[in-house]
C-alpha cells in the first residue's frame, strides 16, 4: 500500500508540476502564459488526479473501469468535485476567493490529460499484479 501511495503521490506531483511547465514562459516546455493562469492549470490538474484516484481507490487489483457505474454515490462525490472546480475556475467571485482565472478549452485538456496520468499508472500497476498472480510459483 505505501508503494501505491508514493507512486501515486509522484504522478500527482508529476503532472501538476508538468502542467505548470507547459504554460509558463521558460521551463522545459516553453510556454506563453500568466503565472496566475499557468498556477490556475496546475491546481485543477492536482483537483482532477484526485478525483481519478477515487476510481483508482475501488480495488487494489480490478481495473477501475470493471464495473464503472454500479457506485452512485462515488459517481455523485466526482461530479460535485468536478463542478466545484469549475466554480472555483469561472465563477468571479471564487476566482477572487482562490486566487484563480478562467481556463480555456486547451487549458482544461492539458488538466483532464495530465490529471489522467494518475489513473493510467495504477492501470497499468494493477495489470502488472493480476499477471504475475497468474504465474505459476518458480520451482513448481
Amino acid at each position: 500500500m505505501w508503494l501505491r501511495v508514493g507512486r501515486v503521490g509522484l504522478v500527482m506531483a508529476g503532472a501538476a508540476l508538468l502542467t505548470l511547465d507547459v504554460l509558463l514562459p521558460g521551463g522545459l516546455v516553453a510556454g506563453h502564459e500568466s503565472l496566475e493562469l499557468a498556477r490556475t492549470a496546475s491546481f485543477t490538474t492536482l483537483v482532477l488526479a484526485q478525483l481519478f484516484n477515487a476510481l483508482n481507490s475501488r480495488s487494489g487489483t480490478s481495473s477501475a473501469f470493471h464495473r464503472l457505474f454500479t457506485n452512485r454515490w462515488l459517481w455523485a462525490a466526482l461530479l460535485l468535485g468536478a463542478g466545484l472546480q469549475v466554480l472555483v475556475v469561472h465563477l468571479p467571485p471564487l476566482q477572487a476567493a482562490f486566487g484563480t482565472r478562467p481556463l480555456e478549452p486547451a487549458h482544461w485538456v492539458l488538466a483532464v490529460g495530465a490529471a489522467s496520468l494518475v489513473l493510467w499508472t495504477e492501470e497499468l500497476a494493477k495489470l502488472l499484479r493480476r499477471v504475475r498472480a497468474r504465474e505459476p510459483a518458480a520451482g513448481c
